[in-house]
């Protein structure tokens, strides 16, 4: 009920935000001070265009510096800045914010987690089942959700955009190959209890994971992160022949994908879920044919 709740009064936050900045209000100035509620014309006088439209801004710029694209009343995309992380290990994320396992992140962003969580609620977006404890196998549901990563790459003396899709940055370090194609689940996060250090008795309140743990994009299963990996997971690098220098500035992009793209997200997920059986099934045969 609690999480509800909060996810009601986040919901009404970011939609007043959107509302200030795309509309604003209409001083008496701008009918020269002189207010006629009825919109009736005096005697004598001309009926002038009106210059009272409202116009959707297309973006707008959230506490952390997340800016958020949007039309028609609905999240288009949402833009994070960051930097490369230089991760000294396999990577168990894809993004964590300031404080959180950079040594095991590919990126680190500028952002509050609360906020993408409802940006991606905002866009249309479903939470679901995310992994119920650190590494667990079980695929996770949610819809599925697109990552870019950008940066500006020297070209001779000048700079260029450069983006990919984050699995591109990615290697299965059992394939040897870059990560499949198979977008992002959005699992929400969770709230746990929050304990007394103390007395080791709940306080009351709810503490939510994402904000804790700072994780964002996870591609080893973790209950804390915003997104998690759809398949079972496994063991990744970083893909050295892409990636930048440690520090380069980047943008990370969420989007939903299209009917196009989802289409083809379900396709490659079928196929790798359908692998991972198969391979599931071949450790189990030596097991049975011991007994």
């Amino acid at each position: 009920m609690k999480r509800t709740f909060l996810l009601f009064c986040g919901r009404i936050i970011i939609i007043l935000a959107f509302l200030v900045q795309s509309t604003g209000l209409i001083s008496f100035a701008e009918s020269g001070g002189q207010e006629n509620p009825s919109g009736t014309l005096r005697k004598g006088e001309k009926k002038e265009p009106t210059a009272v439209e409202i116009v959707e801004s297309k973006v707008i710029t959230l506490s952390h510096g997340e800016k958020v694209y949007y039309k028609a009343g609905k999240v288009e995309k949402i833009e994070i800045e960051g930097v490369i992380a230089n991760p000294t290990m396999p990577l168990e994320f894809v993004a964590c914010t300031d404080g959180g396992k950079d040594y095991e992140s590919l990126v680190i962003l500028k952002c509050k987690p609360w906020n993408i969580h409802l940006s991606l609620i905002l866009a249309g977006l479903k939470e679901g089942k995310g992994p119920q404890s650190f590494g667990d196998p079980t695929r996770p549901t949610g819809d599925l959700v697109l990552v870019f990563i950008s940066w500006e790459k020297e070209d001779g003396k000048d700079k260029r955009p450069i983006t990919y899709r984050v699995e591109d940055l990615i290697i299965d370090a059992q394939t040897k190959q870059p990560l499949e194609r198979v977008g992002w689940s959005f699992t929400g996060s969770m709230f746990v209890d929050d304990i007394d250090y103390d007395t080791g008795k709940p306080t009351g309140r709810k503490i939510y994971l994402a904000e804790a743990y700072k994780n964002i994009i996870a591609s080893w299963h973790d209950p804390a992160a915003i997104l998690n990996i759809p398949t079972r997971g496994g063991l990744y690098l970083p893909n050295a022949e892409l990636l930048p220098p440690r520090g380069t500035k980047i943008t990370l992009c969420l989007r939903p994908p299209d009917k196009m793209e989802l289409e083809e997200l379900k396709k490659i997920n079928a196929q790798v879920a359908e692998r991972e059986k198969k391979i599931e099934e071949q450790k189990k045969a030596p097991a049975r044919e011991e007994k």
